[in-house]
């Protein structure tokens, strides 16, 4: 949250919880005492969540939207304005994305190793996904950023956005952080 009310450029957030969750992120957020934030809740799936925001936050066409995952909750400022900017420059869409730096490997269904991919060509993807709205209204709710193909721009991410999906993932974002004094 921090993050997106940092960069400057972010001029509501709509936080999408689950019905019985919206007191308990709302409390969450109140030392925020931040205005710019309101937290509802949406109908069941992805797609109905983002049409959801998109409806609460009451969308112009020309607007930039951020789809952004509370898996990656350390994602800087300057990520996001990246992003945000992208767009406005033109983008239909923007992702922040981090070099792969692990050897890939294809595997049959069998296990069995029958090729390595060129990781120069890898990135994985970060969030928050900028779209212009009206890009967004009309792409595929479920994958809007596989839908849009050559459309996406990337711009550079930071290990900070990366994923929390496991305790190894936490471990090392909470030495991270103690690194960087932000803790």
């Amino acid at each position: 949250m921090r993050g997106l009310l940092q960069c400057g450029s972010v001029g509501q957030v709509i936080v999408l919880a689950p019905p019985q969750q919206v007191a308990v992120c709302s409390a969450m957020l109140q030392p925020l005492a931040e205005t710019r934030v309101k937290v509802v809740t949406g109908s069941a799936g992805r797609a109905d969540w983002v049409r959801s925001a998109l409806a609460v936050g009451a969308v112009q066409p020309s607007d930039v939207v951020l789809v952004h995952d509370p898996a990656r909750p350390f994602t800087p400022a300057a990520t996001v304005g990246a992003v945000i900017d992208a767009v406005r420059a033109g983008a239909s869409a923007a992702v922040p994305v981090e070099p792969v730096t692990d050897t890939i490997k294809v595997v049959d269904s069998a296990g069995v190793v029958c090729g390595t991919r060129d990781r120069s060509l890898l990135r994985s993807a970060q969030s928050p996904h900028g779209f212009r709205a009206e890009v967004l209204l009309r792409a595929d709710p479920a994958d809007p950023l596989g839908a849009l193909g050559g459309e996406v721009r990337t711009v550079t991410g930071h290990p900070r956005g990366r994923r929390l999906a496991s305790p190894f993932d936490v471990a090392v974002m909470e030495a991270l952080l103690t690194v960087e004094g932000t803790s």
